[in-house]
């Protein structure tokens, strides 16, 4: 069976809501390490890297753009930029070689090979 009109706008709003807190969320989080922590150069990266991913995930959202090759290229490229934002600050763990390897392997795979 397939969905009527209004249960999939009020799955859409639904989306929209999560996405809205969980944003805000992200931008108090960034504002509390700022005002905690002062402005070192770790703390200017994890908040450039969170508020970008935020960023990109309402331009996906709220536009609409999920399905788009843009989206996927600038989501990959946050991937790459959360592996570097680790590295840089003294993390050199499995998960954080897996980030900037396999996000760079999506962002390679999304811009020269076809579907």
């Amino acid at each position: 069976m397939s969905e009527s009109t209004g249960e999939r706008s009020l799955g859409k709003l639904l989306v929209r809501a999560i996405v809205g807190f969980l944003i805000s969320v992200s931008v108090f989080a960034s504002y509390s390490l700022v005002t905690t922590e002062g402005l070192t150069v770790a703390v200017i990266a994890d908040v450039v890297v969170t508020l970008y991913v935020s960023a990109i995930v309402f331009y996906g959202v709220f536009w609409e753009a999920i399905d788009s090759r843009r989206f996927r290229v600038a989501l990959y490229f946050g991937v790459v930029l959360w592996g570097g934002e680790r590295f840089l600050s003294g993390d050199d763990s499995v998960l954080t070689v897996a980030l900037l390897l396999g996000g760079m392997g999506m962002v390679i795979r999304e811009l020269y090979f076809k579907d």
